[in-house]
């Protein structure tokens, strides 16, 4: 089937995507990879009914950080549960992490608690995860470096100097659709081509203000490499290259 565009974080079973969604799957076709990533135990069961029907929707399971900070402790360890039972049917952990913007302390604290159970689990089972930071990114190092997990940072937060932590720690950088608005170009043009991702946050992070899709990705790939200075194609066939070692070596 050749190299696919990869979209290492998407939102595809999204209520928000409902309406497109199986005209969006039939563009999509078997061209892309895409880690469809659950934010709860809802969104996780959508997400692997989805993967069955489409090879290419690859399935994740995930406790998004907001989540847990808006749950009381009994609803989050039950969500956790979940992940517990349920992981080894998921190609991934995704989306997990922390997310510190407009939280109080015992909010933060119940996140960085199951953030650390998840890691540990993902650790056990050996899956790849895929991480949320938002004013969070030094303590996210310090969860990740505590345990043996392979990890994207999914659209990346941090500034240089991050990102030569995360070199250090062997954590991987995506790039996502929303970096065409930011304009963190510094970040691309310093960022280690051969632990680049791409991703989409799909519906999220639209470079257009359209909703946004993993039809994007050739977008994006084409903006990385008028930064990279590299060819589109190389670009792809690396990122390709990328996931594949990680996910299967």
């Amino acid at each position: 089937m050749g190299e696919k565009f990869i979209d290492a974080h998407a939102h595809i079973s999204d209520a928000s995507l409902l309406g497109i969604k199986e005209e969006l799957i039939g563009k999509i076709s078997e061209s892309y990879l895409i880690l469809n990533s659950g934010e709860n135990k809802a969104d996780s069961e959508t997400i692997l009914i989805d993967s069955k029907n489409y090879k290419f929707l690859l399935p994740c399971i995930g406790l998004h950080p907001n989540e847990i900070a808006h749950k009381t402790y009994d609803e989050a360890q039950a969500e956790f549960d979940y992940i517990t039972t349920n992981i080894d049917k998921f190609f991934a952990v995704s989306e997990i992490g922390l997310d510190y913007k407009g939280k109080d302390i015992y909010q933060i604290e119940q996140e960085k608690e199951f953030f650390y159970k998840i890691l540990g689990l993902a650790e056990e089972k050996s899956k790849v995860c895929i991480i949320h930071s938002r004013k969070a990114i030094e303590d996210v190092f310090d969860a990740v470096s505590s345990f043996k997990v392979k990890a994207i940072l999914h659209n990346f937060e941090g500034n240089l100097r991050h990102l030569n932590r995360a070199d250090e720690l062997g954590i991987n950088i995506s790039i996502s659709t929303g970096f065409m608005k930011f304009k963190k170009e510094n970040i691309i043009k310093n960022v280690d081509i051969n632990r680049l991702f791409t991703e989409t946050d799909s519906p999220e992070l639209s470079p257009d203000n359209e909703i946004n899709t993993p039809l994007n990705i050739p977008k994006l790939l084409n903006y990385i490499s008028s930064i990279k200075k590299m060819e589109i194609t190389d670009i792809k066939s690396i990122v390709y290259q990328n996931f594949m070692r990680l996910f299967y070596d």
